[in-house]
């Protein structure tokens, strides 16, 4: 997608979609906006600037929820892991009794904790890039069938306006 754009290029569908999702998983992953804007700008041919104003002046309002859960998944994160890591200092009862392989094993399953929760992430982005698809489909056959309204609308005026002059007597 990365492609060089022209200053006043208004934003496209999935311009603003590739960037709400940039700033959801960074935020989600206990990453920042500006690495986010830093990402999108690459991709998708603006600078991180126009990013960050695109997000904060249009999609944050936009799309506050969904900025409010990613923000609270990292904090979720944080608590889920400090936990099991307490308590498996305490199952050791010190960490200077722990070997390698309970420290790798350890690892190993919040890595695929981490895996699992990417997948995640990554299906549900789907579902909202899919949703936005729908969003944006269904918007534009509202726009079609609003037209077909106003021309059958204007074909009954004339029909009725045809049948005053033909019910006038001569």
């Amino acid at each position: 997608m990365s492609v060089e754009r022209s200053r006043n290029e208004v934003w496209s569908l999935e311009q603003d979609t590739f960037l709400l999702n940039s700033v959801l998983r960074h935020l989600a992953g206990g990453s920042n906006q500006k690495r986010a804007f830093e990402e999108a700008a690459h991709e998708i041919g603006r600078t991180p600037g126009a990013c960050a104003f695109r997000f904060n002046s249009v999609l944050r309002q936009r799309h506050n929820e969904e900025i409010r859960i990613a923000k609270q998944k990292i904090n979720k994160l944080s608590e889920g892991t400090i936990i099991p890591l307490q308590q498996f200092i305490n199952k050791n009862e010190s960490v200077k009794n722990l070997n390698w392989e309970q420290v790798l094993s350890f690892l190993n399953a919040h890595i695929l904790e981490e895996n699992l929760m990417e997948q995640r992430y990554i299906d549900i982005q789907k579902q909202l890039n899919d949703t936005l698809e729908e969003n944006r489909i269904l918007k534009l056959e509202l726009e079609y069938f609003k037209e077909v309204r106003k021309k059958i609308e204007l074909f009954g005026v004339n029909i009725n306006k045809m049948m005053d002059i033909f019910n006038q007597p001569l």
